[in-house]
């Protein structure tokens, strides 16, 4: 038998501190929706999916891992859905196989109108409360803790494809939050260094990190803002990591 690994003092407060957000956060959310909407949360999720594609359908299995929910629990929430004439299904027109999920008319305005109260519930339940950075270190947190959850269990498509580089950008969101723009400068010098000290051209720093030219100028002239993908290609092909590229000047000299 394994041995437990039983929590430190600090893990347990913060487990409890996460536990009750959580609890709260979903709470008021949810509350707003079914006191304001008649909706629950997940049934506003698979609404407002819906809303999003282009023909308002999707395949019942699609938008089941779209919405993070079992096949069960979307039928269920479905066949209400449908009794109240917000969504409709029909067969998949292709092969025959397998349902297809359709927002009526009448779906369509129930999320509309479901919309801004939903949107003021989280802002006041979550972002009005946090700083940029907070934002940030609340965007990493998440990032990392799926990154775990992801290896044992299916993530929705749209999540597990957007990870890793999710992760990147919300370290850097995290560290330097409204600041980064300030760095450009500083970046831009530090990538000129960097080329100049291997005796590369432009042309030649472009072709090894694979960005244009055009970029790359910019980047050096401090009047681009790279992306994070940019700087991690930058970074890449000068033997520098990230955080050595947007370091801010005060903690370098």
């Amino acid at each position: 038998m394994e041995q437990v690994r039983w929590l430190t003092e600090r893990e347990e407060r913060v487990w409890r501190l996460f536990a009750v957000v959580l609890s709260f956060v979903l709470d008021e959310v949810e509350g707003q929706l079914q006191r304001d909407a008649e909706l629950t949360h997940f049934g506003y999720v698979v609404l407002s999916a819906l809303s999003e594609m282009p023909d308002r359908s999707m395949r019942m299995s699609e938008l089941a891992e779209m919405a993070n929910g079992s096949r069960s629990r979307l039928s269920h929430l479905v066949a209400a859905l449908e009794r109240r004439g917000l969504i409709r299904r029909e067969r998949f027109p292709h092969d025959g196989r397998g349902s297809v999920a359709v927002l009526t008319e009448q779906g369509y305005a129930k999320v509309v109108a479901a919309a801004p109260g939903h949107v003021t519930a989280v802002r006041s339940a979550v972002f009005d409360a946090l700083s940029p950075q907070g934002l940030g270190q609340l965007e990493v947190a998440c990032t990392e803790l799926l990154g775990t959850v992801g290896s044992r269990r299916a993530l929705p498509p749209w999540l597990a494809s957007r990870l890793a580089e999710g992760w990147a950008d919300a370290q850097y969101s995290a560290s330097y939050g409204d600041d980064a723009t300030a760095l450009v400068p500083a970046i831009g010098d530090r990538v000129r260094r960097g080329r100049q000290a291997r005796g590369w051209t432009l042309d030649r720093l472009a072709e090894v990190a694979g960005v244009s030219r055009r970029m790359l100028i910019n980047v050096e002239k401090g009047v681009a803002n790279p992306t994070v993908g940019t700087l991690q290609k930058l970074g890449s092909a000068l033997g520098v990591g990230l955080p050595a590229l947007v370091e801010p000047p005060s903690r370098t000299g």
